[in-house]
């Protein structure tokens, strides 16, 4: 029987999420993933986010609070699940699923609004590749890779300044993406349930959650190497 959710607003003119389970839901995916049941996962948090964007209404507007642990764990489901997505190419949903996430935690927490610039990057949405590219550290790895391979899908050619942050500053990043095997083993997945992964983990979690892109531009990433 499917759980009744409603959302409550609260003094501070945030909301909470009540009745999802969305905490229960997001470990239980990460058990199965940590077992090697990645689509029984995958269909754990889409499953969990269907029943959250049932339970949001058109006509108002949500900010969730990120210090309620339910709230919280349905904004986390919402990212992986677009995640999921992406990884099967599946864009435009992936696309879909971040905007509603920035919708709903305007602080972007999560850092959706990167994973977004990828999204325009694949449907050659410049206008609001540009847009969210506001949003993206010029310090992160992220904004030297999309900015590598915006100009890639542009011109053909590779932002060489780009390219040298990446191999200096950067240098797990380009590792990772430049490499010819990327390893899901048992190292890998543990290090992604710790609260502070390795700079070689957070490559690696890029790298899986971006390879259908790769796949689609492989002349790139020989640039990129």
């Amino acid at each position: 029987m499917p759980r009744k959710i409603s959302l409550k607003p609260q003094p501070t003119g945030l909301w909470h999420i009540v009745g999802g389970g969305f905490d229960n839901i997001l470990q239980h995916s990460h058990d199965l993933e940590y077992d090697g049941e990645w689509e029984a996962a995958c269909e754990a948090r889409l499953e969990g986010v269907e029943q959250i964007l049932n339970a949001l209404d058109e006509e108002e507007q949500y900010t969730l609070d990120w210090n309620d642990r339910e709230s919280r764990a349905a904004m986390e489901l919402l990212y992986l699940s677009a995640t999921d997505h992406l990884s099967i190419g599946e864009v435009e949903t992936a696309a879909t699923l971040w905007e509603q996430l920035v919708e709903l935690d305007e602080e972007d927490r999560t850092e959706a609004m990167t994973m977004l610039a990828f999204c325009y990057v694949a449907l050659e949405d410049w206008e609001c590749f540009e847009g969210a590219m506001f949003d993206v550290s010029t310090k992160s790895p992220e904004y030297h890779l999309l900015t590598l391979w915006e100009t890639f899908r542009r011109t053909g050619g590779i932002e060489q300044n780009a390219l040298h942050e990446l191999r200096t500053r950067h240098k797990e990043w380009w590792a990772e993406f430049s490499a010819e095997e990327h390893p899901a083993d048992e190292k890998y997945l543990a290090e992604c349930q710790s609260e502070r992964p390795s700079q070689t983990t957070q490559a690696r979690q890029l790298w899986f959650a971006t390879a259908t892109l790769w796949q689609q531009d492989k002349d790139f990433l020989k640039k990129v190497k």
